[in-house]
């Protein structure tokens, strides 16, 4: 397949991994990248512990700090692991 002029071409990558515990990451700059669409809001939460409400573009705090440690409590880490071959909270049990 060639590309023309006026095409627009997608390429999705995964993320590229991080450093340190996500759940230590500024709630302020989660929202920051949701903003700017590198990460949806369902990931914020996933990933980040991090409740967004997408309709004033604010973090919940209080939803947050619930959803932060709701994740820390099911993943059960003493310390960071170096490498995690699984998500240790499904998606489908962060929006319960």
């Amino acid at each position: 397949m060639n590309i023309k002029r006026g095409d627009v071409f997608r390429h999705v990558l995964a993320g590229a991994g991080g450093w340190g515990d996500p759940l230590e990451r500024d709630p302020a700059a989660v929202l920051r990248d949701v903003r700017n669409e590198l990460l949806s809001p369902e990931k914020a939460v996933a990933d980040y512990g991090v409740v967004i409400d997408v309709a004033s573009w604010t973090v919940d705090a209080a939803a947050t700090a619930r959803r932060r440690a709701e994740i820390k409590s099911a993943r059960g880490w003493i310390s960071v692991p170096k490498v995690q071959r699984h998500d240790p909270v499904p998606l489908a049990r962060a929006a319960e």
